[in-house]
This record gives C-alpha cells, structure tokens and sequence, in this order.
C-alpha cells in the first residue's frame, strides 16, 4: 500500500548481518549465505547480466534498481575501470549490507538510494524476508504456483546433494520437506520504506546518459517503468528487466520496451523451475539497423 511521503520510514540497521566469502575470495556482508551464494552464481558463474550483447564501457552509467546486498554493483566494478552507479534498495537491513559491501567502492562513483523505486514518491509497505532478501517485495506472492515453483526448487536443490539417494526418498516425505523449509526460509516481517520515481532522480542527479537500466524489483517493474517520463526515456541504451508473472507480462513489458526504441530478447534462466519468471534484454539498434522483435530464448 503506498502512503504519503511523510509516512514514517523504518531506518538501515545493521542487526542480523554476519560476513561470508564468496567463492571468487571475496568478504562482503549479506543476511543470508544460502541466498547470497544463488545471487552470486546467477552473476558471476552464469553471467546473466552479459547475455544478448549487453556491454559496459568505462565511464558508464549504471541504474541498479533492486540491488540488493550490492552483488551487482560489484559486477559493473569489475567489469569496467571508472563509471557512475545509482543503486536503490528499500528494505533496512538489506540497504546496510549494501551501504557495507559498496559504500566505498575503490573505483566507482556509487549513489545509494534508501528506497524502492515506483510510478509515484511516496512510502510503502514491503514484505521482508530475511533469509530469502532477494524476493523482499511491494507486492508479495504467497500464490499457489509460487509456492509450487518454490518447492520444486528445494526439491532440485536435494537432488543435486543427495544424488542417486534423492530417488529412495518417499515422494510424501520429499515433498513434506521441501514444503517445511519454504516456510522456514520464507519468515517475513514487514516494513514501511521510502518510494521515488525515477525521473525525479534522474533529474535531482543531474543523469545524461543510462548506459544500463537493470530492474529487479519483484513484481513491481511496471510501476519503476511508469516512474519514467518519456522526455528520459532515450537517455537509456540498454536494460534488463526481470518479469514475475509470466508469458503474458513478458510480452507487455517487451511492448512498452519496443515503444521507446529498443530491440529485446526474452530468456528464462530455469523454465522447468521457475517458469513464470523471464528476464528481458532490450538494446537500441543501430540507426541503420531494421526493427527486430523479440525471440524466445531458453537454455
């Protein structure tokens, strides 16, 4: 629910974070190991962010909406030598990882935003998850297929640790299980965190150019697209969008994509997990180059 501006606004705390290495040696704060390390493979082990013919150049301006603990950021850091990051989180106890892990980056200029990012300022109620911070959400999803696509990610997970032993597990007590530790990882609270547009920041900053708009924002990416006025739309080269709710949303997000310039490519990182979740990849074409559209694409 959002409220007006001047509702009050739960502040950064640091409680409950604990540090971790990353598998490349690194040390950063996070809320949750388990969590962390998926992030950390989904990043940096299969590169979703380099797909498509996705670049960064050095000097570029990066818009990190829904950046979490701040993987991200270190991504764009280690792929280019200097540029500007502007990074919004919302929740406190994950905005305090962030500010720790990316607060003085040795060789970005990095913007924090304490807030979400929506079609109006405001505040708003969010759902916080503190084991599973990734999937903190405006608008939670406690559906029947988002539980399902949950369990059938723990069931996965199993799998893989017990190998040939998963199959001697009776399908009840599996299930039973998988079921169990969803809740257990899924305990949430709530939180009343600020809400900007970004328009407003892009011009509060002074921002001339978005060489890549990534949006992560847990089912509230058409609100973020709805907080940009169309004078700031061709300052964005390129974006990448994560779409929750599945075929029917992908294809309205790549429609509000194809109007504002861009060529898209749809991809969904584990269809036969997570099959409503697609993230879209939109370039703008050369000058020269036809219109394209977008062309599924899983592996």
């Amino acid at each position: 629910m959002i409220r007006p501006a001047d509702a009050p606004i739960t502040p950064p705390t640091a409680a409950g974070l604990r540090t971790m290495t990353l598998p490349d040696g690194r040390e950063v704060a996070t809320l949750c190991a388990d969590n962390t390390r998926i992030a950390w493979d989904e990043i940096f082990g299969a590169r979703i962010y380099e797909m498509f013919g996705i670049e960064l150049a050095d000097g570029a301006t990066v818009f990190d909406v829904g950046a979490n603990i701040g993987l991200a950021v270190l991504w764009v850091g280690d792929s280019i030598r200097r540029g500007t990051v502007h990074a919004f989180e919302p929740i406190p106890a994950t905005f305090a990882a962030l500010e720790r892990n990316v607060g003085r980056h040795p060789h970005l200029d990095v913007h924090l935003h304490h807030a979400g990012v929506s079609d109006r300022a405001g505040t708003a109620t969010f759902t916080f998850y503190p084991l599973t911070s990734t999937s903190s959400s405006m608008y939670p999803d406690d559906s029947a297929a988002a539980r399902e696509e949950s369990d059938r990610f723990i069931l996965g997970d199993l799998r893989r640790r017990l190998g040939g032993g998963f199959d001697l597990v009776p399908r009840w007590l599996s299930r039973s299980f998988a079921g169990a530790v969803r809740r257990w990882y899924q305990r949430s609270s709530t939180v009343t965190c600020r809400l900007v547009r970004l328009s407003d920041v892009i011009d509060a900053a002074g921002v001339d150019r978005i060489d890549l708009l990534k949006v992560d924002v847990e089912g509230a990416e058409f609100d973020v697209m709805d907080g940009i006025e169309a004078r700031h739309w061709p300052l964005v080269r390129q974006a990448i969008v994560e779409v929750h709710e599945g075929l029917e949303s992908c294809e309205r997000m790549e429609r509000i994509l194809a109007r504002e310039g861009f060529a898209t490519e749809r991809w969904q990182q584990a269809p036969d997990v997570f099959a409503r979740h697609w993230l879209i990849y939109a370039r703008r074409p050369p000058a020269d180059a036809p219109p394209s559209h977008a062309q599924e694409q899983e592996r």
